[in-house]
């Protein structure tokens, strides 16, 4: 039998172990004292000192293998309350996969499992599963919010949660009890307030915790932007604004884009996953209506949900396919055609359309990147961001729902930015221009004309 994990001696290249590089760090665990070390080093091992560092040869059988710095952090002080040594090598890989065939042949190490140093701070309780998360987190992250959120969770903050949802259910339990043993004593009145209000404050606490885990976490590291429509809405138009370059095909004819079309888009420090999909209709085509599907699943499982209306072609009923999706903006294009205004109020006039945004939640944008745009909250700063909003759009509440708290906990904080900024930039600057500007450079003017 194999086991996966036991408690011998291990030695890992913990960085630079890919390409050649200057330095190489080399970390070795589960010794029991430096002993182990005495013949590879030329200096004596009583005089290593922990938390120094100590430059020396690295040597056997009296060759020199390279020249070395070592850190010797002596357990429980460590982090993962083994003893650890650190060797700072040169990072040619060629060397460094010589120094670890050294030490796995010739001293009793094997070579760690991915992971498993941090298996032993888990184990060792140097480090809580929280905190393993958030290291996780930190070291893929592909954003500077997937790193901050990283950091939040590596100090203990959803520790911290959990210690206080502990306290409350702790205090609501002594509320029960006191209103059961003591009521006489203290009042009805009086134990009904303390039992009301510490159970009113462990469902806070409760709730908040539960906001943070609804909705996939891997659409947080890599959050996508679904664009949905019919048919000629601006679509196309828009995704190839956004990117910068002309991505997708755009025509007159309605159905050109028939499956959807992906690029990463970088916006105020986050990678978004951008989405083209074909255009919401009925159709014949085979292979179109697979892209109608597709574009459903897509939008309905989106971090962040945009649809684009064109006032001019419209079919009522495919708003009531819609109709069962929250939008966090709706934008109304064409406005640079003759007819807009009577165009504008047949639509706000189109009960499935009003019963849409009514879903949503949405009010109409004093400040849209169109003359006429929708979402979360008065006042919406670029095409996509609620000013005081994350992502989502909501007033002070990041994408998981949690008030004042982003979806790892980060206070105030959407996942994209500080608070009053958007996800696609700073107050008062969507991600095409300056205020007022689309785009393409004219006033008032956005990628589908307005």
């Amino acid at each position: 039998m194999e086991f996966l994990y036991d408690d011998n001696p291990i030695v890992a290249c913990s960085s630079g172990n890919t390409s050649n590089c200057a330095i190489a760090v080399i970390r070795f665990s589960g010794f029991n004292n430096l002993n182990i070390f005495s013949k590879f080093l030329s200096i004596p091992v009583a005089k290593i000192k922990p938390r120094k560092a100590h430059f020396c040869d690295l040597i056997y059988e009296e060759q020199l293998i390279d020249q070395v710095v070592a850190v010797f952090f002596k357990g429980p002080n460590s982090y993962n309350g083994e003893n650890v040594l650190e060797l700072s090598v040169h990072g040619n890989v060629l060397n460094v996969d010589r120094i670890l065939d050294l030490f796995i042949n010739n001293a009793g190490f094997r070579l760690a499992y991915p992971g498993e140093f941090s298996y032993r701070a888990l184990k060792n309780k140097k480090l809580n599963l929280s905190q393993v998360e958030g290291l996780d987190l930190l070291l893929n992250a592909n954003s500077n919010f997937s790193l901050q959120q990283g950091f939040s969770l590596m100090s203990g903050s959803l520790q911290k949660s959990y210690l206080d949802l502990h306290e409350k259910y702790l205090n609501h339990r002594s509320s029960v009890e006191l209103s059961i043993d003591f009521l006489e004593d203290i009042g009805e009145q009086e134990g009904n307030r303390q039992l009301f209000e510490s159970f009113s404050n462990l469902m806070k606490s409760i709730n908040k915790l539960c906001d943070r885990i609804k909705g996939d976490s891997a659409k947080l590291l890599n959050p996508e932007i679904v664009l949905v429509g019919q048919p000629n809405s601006g679509k196309s138009t828009f995704f190839n604004a956004l990117l910068g370059e002309e991505r997708s095909i755009v025509t007159n004819i309605a159905g050109t884009t028939r499956d959807f079309i992906s690029e990463t888009v970088h916006l105020e420090g986050v990678n978004f996953r951008l989405i083209d999909t074909a255009g919401i209709r009925n159709s014949e085509d085979a292979i179109e209506m697979e892209g109608v599907k597709r574009a459903l699943d897509l939008v309905a499982n989106s971090f962040l949900k945009v649809l684009l209306v064109n006032p001019f072609e419209f079919n009522a009923k495919y708003f009531e396919i819609l109709n069962g999706i929250q939008f966090d903006h709706i934008f109304i294009t064409h406005s640079d055609l003759t007819g807009y205004e009577l165009a504008i109020k047949n639509l706000l006039e189109t009960e499935s359309f009003l019963v849409l945004l009514s879903n949503s939640n949405l009010v109409e944008s004093a400040n849209s990147p169109y003359d006429k745009g929708f979402g979360h909250g008065q006042k919406v700063t670029g095409p996509m961001g609620a000013e005081k909003a994350g992502p989502m759009g909501a007033e002070k509440i990041g994408p998981m729902g949690a008030e004042k708290t982003g979806p790892m906990g980060a206070e105030k904080t959407g996942p994209m930015g500080a608070e009053k900024i958007g996800p696609m930039g700073a107050k008062k600057t969507g991600p095409m221009g300056a205020e007022k500007t689309g785009p393409m450079g004219a006033e008032k003017t956005g990628p589908m004309g307005a």
